[in-house]
C-alpha cells in the first residue's frame, strides 16, 4: 500500500459500516492510500434480524461498487431498472373477509434479501490490503486532539480499556451509538461555551430525546422467518406464496415478502400503541414471545392472516425504538452513517438502504482528490448537507407509513392526519 494519506476507523460491523469499508477500499483501490480500520464489538461479524429490502438507488450505489454480481446470486433482480413490478398487495384484514384495495408497483420493485445471506456477502468482498478487522472491540468513547494541534490523531476508547488512533471517525455502530453519544456532548459543549440562549438551547436538544437517546415509536414487532412449504402445505393458493402482502388493520399490520430467493418468507407482525411514541421503552427490547400471544393480538382477522402466524413457531417480540431526526451527523473529523444517524421504523424498508448510501456518498467525499488531512472537515460538512436531510426525511416518511398502514390516520403526519397522493 502506498503512503496513507489519513486512516479511517469504522466502530460497527453491520450493513453500514461493511458498506463503508467496501467504498473506501474500492474507490481508492488505485492510489490505495487511505488505510481502513474496521472495529467489530462482537468476536466475529453477525447479524440479527430476517430480511433486507433494497429499493433502485441504493442498488445502483451496488452496481457502482462492482457489488452486483455476488448479491444477484441472493435475490430475484428484474433485468430492467425502469420498468414498474410489482411490490405489496395491500389488503385490508382485520375482518373474517379481507378486501385487497392497492397493488403498489414501483420502478424496479423491491429487492428482497436474507439479512445473514446478504452481510456474509458483504464480508467476503472485503479487501484484507487495505481493510483491516479488529473484534471485540467496543468503542465507549473518543478524545478529540487539543485546539493546539488540530490535525492530530483521534484517540479511540474501548471496553477492553484499549485504545486506538485514527484521522476520521466513522460511527455505525447501531441506535445505541457510543460515537453519537460522543458527538453530541463535544457540540453540545461547544455550544454551552457560546453562552446565547440560542445556543444553550440548541446544546439541550443535542443531549435530548429521539438524538442523544433513542425513544420508542409506539409499536412492537412480531418477527419470523418460516419456509414457504410450510405454508403452502397450509393453504396451496394462499396469496403470501404469490406475492408480498401488506395486511392491515386498526393498530396492527402483517407484513410478508419473501427472501432467499423465494425458499423462506420474512414476517413482520406490528402492534401499535398510538399513545407511547416517544415514551422511553421500558423492559428488553427484543424478548420471545408465545404464539398464543400473537394469536390473541389477531383475533377476528382473515383466515389468510391467521394462516400466517400459525406458521410462526418462535417469533421473537422487538419494541420498535428509533431517533427523531438529528440536528448534525458530524462533528470536527467524526460522521456517523447509517442507525447512528436516523434509526428508523421499519415501514419504508428503507434503513438499510439509507445506510448504504450514506456509507457511498461519505467514502466518494473521503476519496476524492481534494479530501487531505486539513480539508476533512471540509468534506464531512458536505456529506452531512446531502445526507442528513434526506435521512431525516425518509425517517419520517417510514413513520408516517406505519401510521397509514395500521390506520392510525389522525396520527399519520404529527398535525392533521391530511393524506394525499402525488
Amino acid at each position: 500500500m502506498a503512503s496513507s494519506k489519513f486512516t479511517v476507523a469504522i466502530c460497527g460491523g453491520g450493513i453500514a459500516g461493511l458498506t463503508a469499508a467496501i467504498a473506501l477500499s474500492r474507490l481508492s483501490s488505485e492510489k490505495k492510500d487511505i488505510r481502513i480500520d474496521l472495529y467489530e464489538s462482537a468476536p466475529t461479524f453477525n447479524e440479527i434480524g430476517a430480511g433486507v429490502g433494497m429499493y433502485r438507488r441504493p442498488w445502483k450505489v451496488m452496481k457502482a461498487l462492482g457489488l452486483d454480481s455476488e448479491l444477484r446470486k441472493l435475490a430475484e433482480v428484474p433485468d430492467s431498472e425502469d420498468e414498474l413490478q410489482f411490490m405489496f398487495e395491500m389488503r385490508k384484514a382485520d375482518q373474517k373477509n379481507g378486501i385487497s384495495f392497492c397493488h403498489m408497483e414501483i420502478p424496479m420493485g423491491l429487492l428482497s434479501f436474507h439479512r445473514a445471506d446478504y452481510q456474509r456477502s458483504l464480508v467476503e468482498l472485503l479487501d484484507p490490503s487495505t481493510v483491516t478487522a479488529h473484534f471485540s472491540k467496543r468503542l465507549i468513547s473518543y478524545c478529540l486532539p487539543p485546539a493546539s494541534s488540530p490535525l492530530a490523531p483521534i484517540t479511540l476508547e474501548f471496553k477492553d480499556g484499549s485504545t486506538a488512533h485514527c484521522d476520521v471517525l466513522v460511527g455505525a455502530d447501531g441506535i445505541h451509538s457510543a460515537t453519537r453519544h460522543t458527538l453530541l456532548e463535544l457540540a453540545a459543549r461547544e455550544l454551552e461555551e457560546k453562552g446565547t440562549d440560542e445556543a444553550t438551547k440548541t446544546a439541550k436538544m443535542l443531549k435530548g430525546p429521539g438524538m442523544y437517546y433513542p425513544v420508542w415509536a409506539g409499536s412492537v414487532a412480531f418477527r419470523a422467518v418460516i419456509p414457504r412449504e410450510k405454508l403452502k402445505a397450509v393453504n396451496p393458493q394462499h396469496r403470501a406464496l404469490y406475492t408480498p402482502l401488506n395486511l392491515m388493520g386498526k393498530n396492527k399490520c402483517i407484513i410478508v415478502y419473501p427472501i432467499s430467493r423465494g425458499l423462506l418468507l420474512n414476517v413482520v407482525a406490528s402492534v401499535l400503541q398510538p399513545d407511547k411514541e416517544g415514551t422511553i421503552f421500558e423492559g428488553p427490547w427484543v424478548s420471545e414471545a408465545s404464539k398464543e400471544e400473537l394469536l390473541e393480538q389477531y383475533k377476528g382477522w382473515e383466515d389468510e392472516a391467521q394462516q400466517i402466524l400459525q406458521c410462526m413457531e418462535k417469533p421473537s417480540r422487538w419494541a420498535i425504538n428509533t431517533l427523531q431526526g438529528l440536528l448534525i451527523s458530524t462533528h470536527n473529523r467524526v460522521a456517523l452513517v447509517g442507525d447512528a444517524a436516523h434509526a428508523m421504523t421499519p415501514y419504508q424498508g428503507s434503513g438499510a438502504g439509507q445506510a448504504i448510501e450514506d456509507a457511498y456518498i461519505l467514502a466518494a467525499l473521503l476519496t476524492h482528490p481534494l479530501a487531505t488531512l486539513p480539508t476533512l472537515y471540509a468534506s464531512l460538512k458536505i456529506y452531512e448537507a446531502i445526507r442528513l436531510p434526506h435521512g431525516n426525511e425518509v425517517q419520517l416518511r417510514s413513520r408516517r407509513n406505519g401510521m397509514l398502514y395500521m390506520r392510525s390516520h389522525d396520527n399519520a403526519d404529527g398535525e392533521n392526519g391530511t393524506v394525499t397522493s402525488r
